[in-house]
Order: structure tokens, then C-alpha cells, then sequence
């Protein structure tokens, strides 16, 4: 049995589709006939409203319903909608948790904006050990990609409870070698991309680059990266392009990997960077731009040059995420605050994600569920 009560909304008329203590079979039959008072468009129109949850359930409904959701039309359009949400009400914060240890939480970034009581839902997960170090390489359109001891890559949807194992890469890490990766959307291929920079402590380039296509389900070879040291651990994805702060014969640049023609260009020297590493520089990724700030605009944040990701909010205001402060600043009145989140200690390296039925396979018959 179940109490439910589902509001489907369409050009401000609200449409109740369930209310009442009703069986699962019951609220799909109510949800169907109710549906078929209304143009397929309409329908359609409404479901892309909805939020992930509930259309996981109404798949059940019928087999056209079924169909529907399932379709990459739909899918690409709930995704604009989500995204388009002035309210936010489809976005994520998603934090790596260290109690639990190695954990994943996750906070509604509506309530996060509007300093209400912010609690956490703990993600449950079943990709790796949770005693092996884990980080959050980027997300993208829903999907997080997450690193689990440097040579284990996972695509992961959470809102679908999905995920992929990327193909083992061998990095050798106890041989001064790591990776230096990131995570990105090639639109003009329609596919979801993922790179990794064979980094060696005891070379200063060119460094062997492998790119994980989605789509084509492997990785493959791409051009050296020749353009100094990246510095940063996972390149940050703005506008198609993944962004890496590097270190050349000792001054800041920053570099770009276009994921659609796979070519790498030189950005520029970042503002407030000129002197190298005498001056303290925080390196910021915009939606829109990539741009510079410096420390003391929030704290005192380091004095090792690195980039972040930034959240461009529709009020002005830049959300950023820094270990383990989660800060809103409105650089109109230079002012910041944070959100009231429980146990804020506890968590470190978050990221925003987008709720959406974005599959990380284009083959089901790949995927795991949890």
C-alpha cells in the first residue's frame, strides 16, 4: 500500500494525478486514464516536469509510457527543462562523505540556496572498496564521473542508480606515476568523453593522453600532451572543453582540450598570475567562462596555484565548493555565507549534478545497477 499524492503541471494548471492510500497497480491505472484526456504533447509536456523519481515509476504505467521515457528525445528534453529550472529543484550537491568513510551525500540544491535546514541523504554505492581512496572527477548532465585509486574509472548516474566501469587503465602509481584526468559532454558528437594524462614526476612532458569515448565504449590515442605540467588533478569542463592550470618553466598557463576536435590550445596566462608562484592564486571555472580571482576574496585557501569549479547562480551569486566549506558569494557587495549544512566537517570535494534519465551506456545490457 501507498500514500501518495503526484501534482503534474502544465502552463500553471495543475492536473492531480494520485491522491489517497492506493496500490502501485491502482495509482497506474488513475495516472493512464487521466492521461488519456489529455494530447500526447501535453503529456508529454508534463512528464518532462517531473523529477527522476517519479518517472522511474510512471514507466510502469503503460508501454507506450514506457516507450516515452525511455526515448533519447525525451530524455534530451527533461534534461533542457531540469537544467533550465530557475528554482534549481532538479540540482544536486553530491560530496564525497569521510563519515561514513568513502561515502557519497547528497543535498537538495534548492533548500542549499535558501539557507533552509539542509540534511543529506546518503548515496549508497557498490563500485569499489570503501577503504580505497575515492574522488569526484566532474560531472556532466547528470552523470558523475568518480576516480577509485587512480586506475579504476566509474560513470556513474545517481538519480538513476546506474553505473559503468570504464575499461582498467595501468598507471603503475607506485612508480612516481598517476593520472591526471577529466570528464565532459562532446556535443557536436553527442557523447560523453573521458581523459586521462599518463603524469610522471620524473618527466616534464610530453605526457601520454588516452580518451574514453562513451559512445564508441574504449579508449584510444590521442595527441601528447605537450603544453608544460598540469597542476590540477582533474581538468575542469567549461563550454565543451576540459581546462587544466599548468606549470611552464615555471609560470601559470591555462590549457584546453577540445573533446569534439580533441585539440589542445593555450588559454593565456590567468590574471593576478604573472609572478608564478609568488603570488597566491585561486583559478576559477565558470559556466560560461573561465576566469581568475584571487584568494583573498574568500579565505585564505592556499598559496599552491589550482583551479575550482564555480556555479554561476541566476541571482549573480557564484556557488563554490572548496574541501570542505561550501561557500555562496555575492561579489556585487564582496560578500560570502554559508549554507546551514549538517555536519559540514564530514564531507570533502563536492560537486553539482543535474537529476536526469541520462543512461552512462548507450547498451543497457553493459550497465550495473545498485
Amino acid at each position: 500500500m501507498l500514500i501518495y499524492s503526484s501534482i503534474l503541471v502544465y502552463n500553471h494548471t495543475f492536473v492531480l494525478a494520485c491522491q489517497g492510500t492506493i496500490t502501485m497497480e491502482a495509482e497506474s491505472s488513475t495516472v493512464h486514464e487521466l492521461s488519456s484526456s489529455f494530447p500526447d504533447e501535453i503529456v508529454t509536456e508534463i512528464l518532462t516536469r517531473l523529477p527522476v523519481k517519479s518517472l522511474l515509476r510512471f514507466r510502469c504505467v503503460s508501454k507506450s509510457w514506457l516507450s516515452l521515457i525511455s526515448s533519447p528525445a525525451f530524455i534530451k528534453m527533461h534534461l533542457k527543462t531540469a537544467n533550465n529550472d530557475i528554482m534549481y529543484s532538479h540540482h544536486r550537491l553530491i560530496c564525497i562523505s569521510a563519515n561514513p568513510h568513502n561515502h557519497f551525500r547528497e543535498f537538495s540544491l534548492r533548500f542549499l540556496l535558501h539557507e533552509a535546514a539542509v540534511g543529506s541523504i546518503t548515496l549508497n554505492y557498490t563500485v569499489g572498496n570503501p577503504d580505497i581512496p575515492i574522488r569526484i572527477v566532474g560531472s556532466c548532465n547528470g552523470m558523475v564521473c568518480v576516480a577509485i585509486d587512480e586506475e579504476n574509472l566509474i560513470l556513474w548516474n545517481p538519480s538513476i542508480r546506474k553505473y559503468k566501469r570504464l575499461p582498467f587503465l595501468h598507471i603503475r602509481s607506485g612508480s612516481g606515476c598517476y593520472m591526471k584526468d577529466g570528464f565532459g559532454f562532446d556535443e557536436f558528437n553527442d557523447d560523453y568523453k573521458v581523459v586521462a594524462i599518463f603524469f610522471s614526476i620524473f618527466q616534464y612532458g610530453p605526457y601520454k593522453v588516452l580518451i574514453f569515448s562513451l559512445k564508441a565504449n574504449k579508449w584510444r590515442r590521442i595527441e601528447d600532451f605537450k603544453n608544460g605540467m598540469p597542476l590540477d588533478h582533474s581538468g575542469k569542463y567549461v563550454n565543451g572543453k576540459l581546462h587544466w592550470l599548468v606549470d611552464i618553466d615555471g609560470c601559470m598557463d591555462i590549457v584546453s582540450l577540445d573533446l569534439a576536435s580533441e585539440r589542445y590550445e593555450k588559454m593565456g596566462v590567468p590574471h593576478n598570475a604573472d609572478n608564478g608562484f609568488d603570488d597566491p592564486c585561486l583559478t576559477l571555472g565558470l559556466f560560461s567562462k573561465v576566469s581568475t580571482l584571487h584568494n583573498s576574496a574568500f579565505w585564505n585557501a592556499g598559496f599552491y596555484p589550482h583551479m575550482l569549479r564555480l556555479w554561476l547562480l541566476n541571482n549573480g551569486e557564484i556557488l563554490l565548493s572548496y574541501g570542505c566549506v561550501i561557500v555562496i558569494y555575492n561579489p556585487k557587495d564582496n560578500i560570502y555565507r554559508y549554507p546551514p549544512i549538517d555536519n559540514i566537517a564530514s564531507i570533502h570535494q563536492g560537486d553539482v549534478f543535474v537529476e536526469s534519465l541520462v543512461s552512462p551506456s548507450v547498451d543497457d545490457t553493459r550497465l550495473h545497477e545498485e
